[in-house]
């Protein structure tokens, strides 16, 4: 364990601090040490540069640290499985062991991260680089984030543009736009005032959105009649 001076550590000014980690760090200063690794003269900071940021911004002088003598993304994955998760940094560190030429499969075998936790963070890669800092310096939840990384990106910015917060709602409502958009006669059917029936709702959909509809209905008694129109719809035959 070491004191170091906040001086003496390479903190980025265009790394983002909450306001509560601010305010945190202020008032009780910093309860959790960052990992840090020598590097030349000074120290490379493998994990809590969102915490030395904050210590800088509050005026600390000094900051406590752990030192690494052989440190990188497998510190990183480390350190994240044993507090609360930022995606993008677990990913930034799987990438970087996959640089080094290790396979994801390679990577779980190692105990670093599973690999349904790495195939889940590859989704990631499809964020907007300025969604992708949000969730970074935690203006975005993860579980946002993954939601968000299933839109186009010139949807991602569109959404940026329009709210102030990037909140699950605005993903959603995201969603929804586009899949009236993908669906004008639908669009027409959600528009207008008369009440409309789950067969007309049923009729603007596409072949393949019914095929799916139809595989995921449970075989169960009460959903027979669905299913008989979903098969009329798709011109099939009705068992």
């Amino acid at each position: 364990m070491l004191h170091l001076s906040v001086s003496q550590l390479p903190v980025s000014p265009d790394v983002k601090v909450r306001a509560s980690l601010l305010k945190s760090i202020r008032e009780k200063g910093i309860l959790t040490p960052i990992l840090v690794q020598c590097n030349g003269d000074g120290y490379q900071i493998l994990d809590g540069r969102r915490r030395a940021a904050a210590a800088l911004q509050a005026g600390l002088e000094e900051i406590p640290a752990i030192l690494v003598e052989d440190g990188g993304p497998e510190v990183t994955l480390l350190a994240h499985a044993t507090r609360s998760e930022n995606p993008v940094a677990e990913l930034e560190a799987i990438c970087e062991l996959q640089r080094r030429g290790l396979s994801e499969k390679e990577i779980a075998r190692a105990g670093y991260s599973s690999l349904a936790r790495i195939r889940r963070l590859a989704k990631l890669n499809r964020l907007a680089p300025e969604l992708a800092e949000k969730v970074e310096a935690g203006e975005i939840a993860p579980g946002v984030a993954f939601q968000a990384a299933s839109l186009p990106q010139e949807e991602q910015q569109q959404l940026l543009a329009e709210n102030e917060a990037i909140t699950a709602k605005a993903v959603r409502q995201a969603k929804y736009t586009r899949r009236l958009a993908a669906t004008p006669a639908l669009t027409k059917l959600v528009e207008q005032s008369e009440p409309v029936t789950v067969e007309e709702v049923f009729g603007c959909l596409s072949q393949e959105t019914l095929t799916q509809i139809l595989a995921e209905l449970p075989v169960e008694p009460r959903f027979a009649v669905w299913q008989a129109k979903i098969r009329r719809l798709l011109k099939e035959p009705v068992l």
